[in-house]
């Protein structure tokens, strides 16, 4: 330092006054040059620091949207598989049901022709009869056999009513006429 006050103070000595006045001059004209250089420098930093923040943020935002958005077709595709399926099981689970549907009616009606050669509807009399004559004196037990006779007879309408056949007809028109 004590160089630069020697070096100034030398100068000093062999420059004039208007000498070191335009020095000054020229020096501060070029440090505000220099500063102005500097201030639009900052403004510009400042600037593109905005611009990078607005893109940031607005590439944020798109990214945000375009999340909800897959998601929300993911979900629809989902849904629309979901319900592809459970159509798909609903078709093989009516399908299952009328084949055990007609399995049943086949054996029933192959039961129906023929238990040892004797008819449903004589071995459900048989029950019924042999129900009738069964004498309890518990007020539940004669309440369960009531039911039973009364499930045996639904039973037997059901199953007139479901297989028609000439033989039980002329049954009920001797009955009925």
């Amino acid at each position: 330092m004590e160089e630069n006050k020697d070096t100034y103070s030398q100068t000093d000595n062999k420059e004039s006054p208007n000498e070191k006045i335009q020095f000054l001059i020229k020096r501060i004209n070029k440090l505000s040059t220099e500063l102005e250089t500097v201030k639009k420098s900052i403004q510009k930093r400042r600037s593109e620091n905005a611009t990078l923040k607005v893109l940031f943020y607005t590439g944020l935002f798109v990214l945000l949207v375009g999340f909800l958005y897959s998601n929300s077709v993911l979900q629809r595709a989902h849904m629309r598989s979901l319900e592809g399926n459970i159509l798909s099981l609903e078709r093989r689970l009516s399908h299952d049901m009328n084949q055990i549907k007609m399995n049943l009616e086949l054996d029933m009606q192959k039961q129906l022709k023929s238990v040892d050669s004797t008819d449903i509807f004589t071995i459900l009399g048989h029950m019924d009869y042999a129900i009738s004559q069964v004498r309890t004196k518990k007020e539940q037990t004669a309440m369960l056999i009531n039911q039973v006779r009364l499930n045996t007879d639904e039973f037997s309408r059901l199953l007139k009513s479901q297989i028609p056949s000439p033989k039980y007809k002329k049954d009920d028109d001797k009955t009925g006429g």
